[in-house]
């Protein structure tokens, strides 16, 4: 007990210090540190030694009050951000924790000094330990194994929301009812990320001005402890330095690391059933493609395969050979989460993804390669999010996506294919690529319209943007658009294959080589032909993203009257020179404008016409005066 009250004090005392520099502390946090020391604990230690020979039952006392300070003292811990908890070497709150009273080893000291700090034999005995143990065991059984995941992520590596809580969705740990208008992957996400930073077991990235940050990490004690809960858990399964290894015999997930002897494993001849194999996820393997057809084809129960890249960073280069073992996918009927994300060398997607059933989310993104989606990809018709954005030489989209009836989110698309997925009615988000100066015309945005549950939309105008292109107001087909003319080839735009790869040039109509281009649909006329255009208003637009604008004036329909729910307004890049159409006040909330060299406007206005703002982010806008910006280009509200 005495030793249990060396550490109360020694807590309080380091808490005392962390919070020093706090300006902000909460007030609940403020009033619980001071009914901690109206508990004078000095005073309760000599007492304790003093009453040592006396009757029980103030010993007892003592036992019920300690029991209260302890709870007391875990709370204020819990409030102490993680970079303060575990502070630098120049902290002095460092020497408070230790591994037990009058010992030499400080936890602290033990995190900066040890690479493998979750193999020293006292890192599981210090309190730090044991207090991070007390949180964890706190946590519900979905929340444990959706932060078991971490164990993956190396330390401080800042990961996407995105990405873990579509590998969640894919573990089952995640699942919304397909037709339901219940909450959506993502808000279920933020939900456990919400707990998972208020418990201190993972730190929020980048969060400015949102309510829930979009990228987190995890610092060295608590990421050493996570491996020692994976490894005890049979989540994964880990070598005697920490590295994660491809044996599933115990824990059904495989990882595939660099030159790790253990991936000898995923290969004919390998003893482990393949069946067994729930999850494969790849760690930093540059080279995914050594699997053997045969061996492949036997994964009948995956539910996540993870091949692409997770980092954040273009710079962890994937690539492959040959995409042959890919054929293998056709009996994987339960897996839900697939990505290729950023893999080189794979330039048709083969039919047998079609017979993914279970499939959920097919991320394709940074695909360079990639220039052929299958024909049959309608048949996915649980699939509800799709990801083809920065796939370059993608030529052209499948008619079969507009059978994806249960599609909430899908990032890539080509305008030219718009009117085609009218079928989509589910969508909650959509981005869309274009090379037309003209895109939207009003039938477009009509068309745009029609998406009435749409919340977030972004449209990129790519650097080949066609200025020469006419159309008639209202049409819907474009009469300039890109198309692909290989060198001395007479193929048609529209035709599927293409000869000569890598030599063809591609090339606009005004003669303008753009960073890129794609065919048209196969279908030449859309569905909402050429009815009159009468522009209504985006009823559930929430947030909207323009980059790189073509045009000096702003679009006819970018007006508070035809945004009303609008809350985040973000415009990056263009000739766009004015913002101001009408008089109406807009809604919006969050407002970034970023490398626009044109746009003329003084703070005066901007608050004249944005008087609901509470955020601004503005970056490399010369002509934007007078603004009460940060250094960074920030401004709050107070």
């Amino acid at each position: 007990m005495e030793i249990q009250l060396e550490k109360l004090r020694k807590d309080i005392e380091y808490i005392r210090l962390a919070f020093t520099d706090f300006t902000n502390f909460e007030d609940n946090a403020a009033a619980l540190f001071k009914a901690l020391l109206q508990q004078t604990l000095d005073k309760s230690l000599n007492d304790l030694r003093a009453t040592s020979r006396r009757p029980t039952f103030l010993i007892k006392q003592l036992q019920s009050k300690l029991q209260l300070l302890s709870e007391i003292v875990l709370k204020l811990k819990l409030q102490i951000p993680l970079p303060h908890k575990l502070s630098a070497t120049d902290s002095d709150a460092r020497k408070y924790t230790r591994v037990g009273v009058g010992a030499d080893y400080d936890d602290l000291q033990v995190i900066d000094e040890l690479p493998d700090l979750h193999f020293h034999p006292l890192f599981d005995k210090s309190f730090a330990f044991k207090d991070f143990r007390h949180v964890y065991d706190s946590l519900d059984v979905r929340t444990k194994l959706c932060l078991l995941c971490f164990a993956l992520i190396p330390e401080n590596e800042v990961v996407k929301k995105r990405f873990l809580v579509y590998w969640w969705v894919g573990e089952g740990l995640i699942n919304s009812p397909l037709g339901s208008e219940e909450k959506t992957y993502e808000e279920m996400g933020d939900e456990i990320f919400e707990k998972l930073v208020k418990m201190g077991c993972v730190e929020a990235v980048n969060k400015k001005h949102r309510k829930v940050a979009d990228s987190y990490k995890m610092n060295p004690f608590i990421r050493s402890a996570m491996i020692e809960f994976a490894k005890d858990a049979g989540f994964f399964d880990f070598d005697k330095k920490g590295n994660p290894t491809a044996d599933f015999s115990k824990c059904y997930r495989a990882c595939l690391v660099l030159n790790h002897p253990s991936q000898k494993l995923l290969r004919i001849g390998s003893e482990l059933d393949q069946e067994k194999l729930q999850t494969i996820f790849n760690v930093n393997e540059p080279y995914p493609d050594f699997f053997e057809l045969e061996w492949f084809s036997k994964l009948k129960n995956v539910k996540v395969l993870y091949l692409g890249r997770w980092q954040n960073s273009a710079k962890h280069h994937i690539e492959v050979e040959s995409s042959e073992f890919l054929n293998g996918l056709r009996s994987m009927k339960f897996l839900r989460f697939f990505s290729l994300q950023g893999i080189s060398r794979i330039t048709k997607l083969p039919d047998s993804v079609c017979k993914l059933s279970s499939l959920r989310i097919l991320d394709l993104r940074a695909c360079h390669n990639l220039e052929e989606l299958p024909d049959g990809i309608g048949s996915l018709k649980q699939l509800t999010h799709l990801d083809i954005s920065e796939c370059y030489l993608l030529e052209y989209i499948p008619k079969g996506i507009a059978l994806l009836s249960e599609l909430l989110v899908f990032k890539g698309a080509d305008s030219c294919a718009l009117g085609e997925l009218l079928e989509l009615r589910k969508l909650r988000k959509l981005s869309i690529y274009t090379n037309k100066m003209t895109f939207p015309t009003d039938g477009e945005v009509n068309t745009l319209q029609q998406f009435k549950k749409l919340q977030k939309l972004t449209i990129v105008w790519g650097g080949g943007v066609d200025s020469h292109a006419k159309q008639d107001k209202g049409a819907t087909q474009p009469t300039g658009a890109t198309t692909m003319s290989p060198k001395k080839s007479g193929e048609h735009s529209g035709d599927k294959k293409k000869k000569d790869k890598g030599k063809a040039e591609l090339t606009l109509e005004s003669g303008t080589k753009p960073h890129f281009a794609r065919k048209l649909l196969k279908v030449a006329t859309f569905k909402q032909g050429t009815k009159p255009v009468n522009l209504e208003e985006f009823k559930e637009l929430e947030k909207l993203d323009l980059q790189c604008y073509p045009k000096m004036t702003a679009p006819s329909w970018l007006i508070p009257g035809k945004l009303d729910k609008l809350k985040k307004l973000y415009i990056r890049g263009g000739e766009l020179q004015n913002l101001i159409q009408e008089n109406d006040k807009w809604k919006v909330e969050i407002l970034r404008l970023k490398f626009l060299s044109n746009i003329k406007m003084d703070w005066r206005e901007l608050r004249a016409l944005f008087p609901h703002l509470y955020y601004l982010e503005k970056f490399k806008c010369p002509k934007i005066t007078l603004f009460p910006c940060d250094e960074n280009g920030l401004w709050v509200k107070p």
